[in-house]
């Protein structure tokens, strides 16, 4: 890998489905982002649900919603990597963050890497990550990453900033355990043309009970070519038969 490659940013888009203000969610989401930022050069675009909640109830088609959810939704289809936050209500994700999650285009986020995280009022709900944010990235066949965050209400100062040094612990084993399969990134930077398409055609047909079929099922990467990868494998599924030789009859 070359220097130039290392130093190139990623583009990171951060979720955060923190509907209050100031929110823990997107105190832990910001953590998270400058962990990662001091450890590595990247570009940051935050959707905040704090600021477009409101936007987003009502819509069963894409092209119902406001321009600016449209953008957003875009952007998190030509990421180089995924940091997804959620407060946790009774026992799972908030609804408006799974309903904007049902207007991402079903083959965009094929190989991106996710950086999961959720706050919660106890340790309780520890286990969302893996029962409700992991299932949910793994149909988008998304990568998601080793380790994900949770933190509770007791990691959180009034003023909701952190004060956990366990909390912080995490964060950046999370992100070291993460790093290298992000600077590897084979498609960095480049996703964003790739997936333009894709992006138009859902803006303007999907809807959370219609998907799109797509020819290209891989946007996000380039290197390994998977089609070759599988065609090897059917291939051993599916020998061809062995031409018969009449002298070892």
């Amino acid at each position: 890998m070359s220097n130039s490659n290392l130093q190139k940013p990623l583009n990171v888009v951060a979720v955060s489905g923190g509907l209050n203000n100031p929110s823990k969610t997107e105190a832990l989401v910001q953590a998270i982002l400058n962990e990662l930022g001091d450890a590595t050069p990247i570009n940051v675009h935050f959707i905040k649900f704090s600021e477009i909640g409101h936007l987003l109830g009502g819509a069963i088609y894409r092209n119902q919603l406001p321009q600016r959810i449209q953008d957003d939704l875009a952007v998190v289809e030509a990421a180089d990597v995924l940091i997804v936050g959620t407060p946790v209500y009774r026992a799972s994700f908030t609804g408006l963050f799974k309903h904007f999650f049902d207007f991402v285009e079903q083959t965009a986020l094929v190989d991106v890497p996710v950086l999961l995280a959720a706050s919660g009022g106890s340790d309780r709900h520890a286990l969302v990550l893996e029962h409700q944010l992991r299932p949910l990235f793994s149909f988008f066949q998304a990568q998601t990453l080793p380790i994900g965050v949770y933190a509770t209400d007791r990691d959180f100062t009034p003023e909701y900033t952190i004060h956990s040094e366990q909390l912080r612990e995490r964060i950046t084993l999370a992100v070291a355990r993460a790093l290298p399969i992000l600077e590897w990134a084979p498609a960095k930077g480049h996703r964003a043309e790739v997936i333009k398409i894709k992006s138009q055609q859902a803006n303007q047909n999907l809807g959370i009970n219609k998907q799109i079929e797509q020819e290209e099922v891989l946007p996000s990467a380039a290197v390994p070519n998977l089609d070759a990868a599988e065609s090897r494998l059917q291939s051993k599924k599916h020998p061809k038969p062995a031409l018969h030789n009449p002298a070892n009859a």
